[in-house]
């Protein structure tokens, strides 16, 4: 008992002391106000959409795309299909125009090297990354997102990103952890702390490729191994929450499975090729954000997986114990009732429940803010509800298969 109690602590009171950090962070940027949009002089931009086997959202993102309020003449979209054996290139195909270019690899060659295919058939100043499940919903997205450009130090500038009309209990999880990130992000990029780039709508100087290179053929996650080389370069990723970028969640447990163990097995062996990053050097970013990330994920995966064993081993004592006083397992309304009891008991008894109710005060907080600006949501109470009862277990069991195939180095693919 008194272990799992400490580890509570710890945790919780690492939980509110990073809080406390974001939050300052995010408040002394309050009332910066955010750049002009662009209404002239607009630099030429190419859409890169790289895409395997996409052919169920392929044609939504490129009408959302064409749909960006941008002149025609100086935005081009570049379809990159990877080798896909469904109908992605024939569907991606119809849309071939003067402004829409579509190709296709032989062979799956990976995202990065899809990337930089389509860099390299680019003219144009600036590169938006975007992945084949995309939405944009706000016309005005490019305009908004190139205005950050004023500042030469600013090499990507990252959108917010949500789910798109979320359904099922995977979705509305993964819902919710999306709205947390829109405060989150814009706390990292007050501190000049982004270290994950999203594919979803990121957008990149092309100046920045031509001098240190395209996207890491190597990496499994080459979004994040890319933000990890701009902050190294001593550059800036900067956040713009006016600009929305939808993205379509898997809804199965096991494609959801592949994709975390994808961005968690990438992040792990990113930060092992950039560990220089933990360093006063960089700031809040090197002494705080990356080291309390991966601290917040250690106790996450010690505690939920303790509890857990601890609970089943509990409930097994407690079976024993009322069968040794020859209880009436017969009367299912008893034993409910009698286990009810004792878990109200439990928890209305434990200091810990505080923690609990704290960090749920400050989630509802975070879902506040963050449908601010987010404004296609309606209720997020179902979400809420979900995302508290199953979050901690996914996402330690997320973590704990992402870390299996990073210690044996286990191959994991794009998709």
């Amino acid at each position: 008992m008194m272990f799992k109690e400490f580890l509570i602590y710890l945790s919780s009171y690492l939980g509110l002391f990073a809080i406390c950090f974001y939050f300052l962070g995010f408040y002394s940027k309050r009332n910066e106000i955010p750049p002009k949009i662009i209404e002239r002089n607009f630099p030429k931009v190419s859409i890169i959409i790289p895409a395997f086997n996409e052919e169920k959202g392929i044609a939504g993102t490129l009408k959302s795309a064409l749909e960006i309020d941008y002149p025609k003449d100086k935005l081009q979209i570049i379809v990159v299909d990877d080798g896909s054996s469904d109908k992605t290139y024939e569907i991606a195909s119809k849309f071939r125009s003067k402004q829409v270019q579509v190709f296709k690899n032989k062979k799956n060659m990976g995202k990065g090297a899809s990337m930089n295919f389509g860099i390299s058939k680019s003219k144009a100043d600036i590169i938006v990354t975007m992945d084949a499940d995309n939405i944009i919903v706000g016309k005005d997205i490019l305009k908004i997102m190139i205005s950050n450009f004023t500042d030469p130090s600013v090499m990507c500038v990252a959108p917010t990103t949500a789910i798109y009309k979320p359904k099922g209990v995977l979705q509305r999880v993964q819902q919710v952890e999306y709205l947390l990130g829109v405060f989150l992000r814009r706390a990292f990029s007050s501190m000049n702390s982004i270290h994950i780039t999203s594919g979803a709508f990121s957008v990149y100087r092309k100046s920045f490729f031509d001098e240190n290179g395209g996207f890491s053929t190597v990496a499994i996650t080459e979004d994040m191994e890319m933000a990890l080389r701009i902050q190294c370069k001593g550059y800036r990723i900067v956040n713009d929450l006016r600009a929305i970028a939808f993205t379509v969640a898997p809804n199965k447990f096991v494609s959801l499975l592949k994709q975390r163990r994808r961005w968690y097995t990438g992040l792990l062996r990113c930060l092992l090729d950039y560990k220089r990053l933990f360093s006063r050097k960089y700031g809040a970013m090197g002494v705080i954000v990356l080291p309390v990330a991966l601290i917040t994920i250690l106790f996450s995966i010690i505690l939920t997986s303790y509890m857990i064993i601890s609970t089943l081993w509990n409930i097994h004592k407690e079976i024993e114990l009322l069968n040794s006083i020859n209880f009436n397992f017969s009367n299912i309304f008893e034993f409910n009732s009698f286990m009810f009891e004792k878990l109200f008991y439990s928890i209305a008894t434990s200091p810990i429940s505080y923690f609990f109710v704290v960090f749920l005060l400050i989630l509802v907080c975070y879902m506040v803010f963050a449908k601010r600006y987010v404004k296609e949501y309606s209720s997020i109470r179902l979400s809420l509800f979900f995302f508290m009862i199953l979050y901690s277990f996914l996402f330690a069991f997320w973590w704990l298969v992402s870390i299996f195939y990073f210690l044996l180095h286990k191959k994991v693919v794009w998709r």
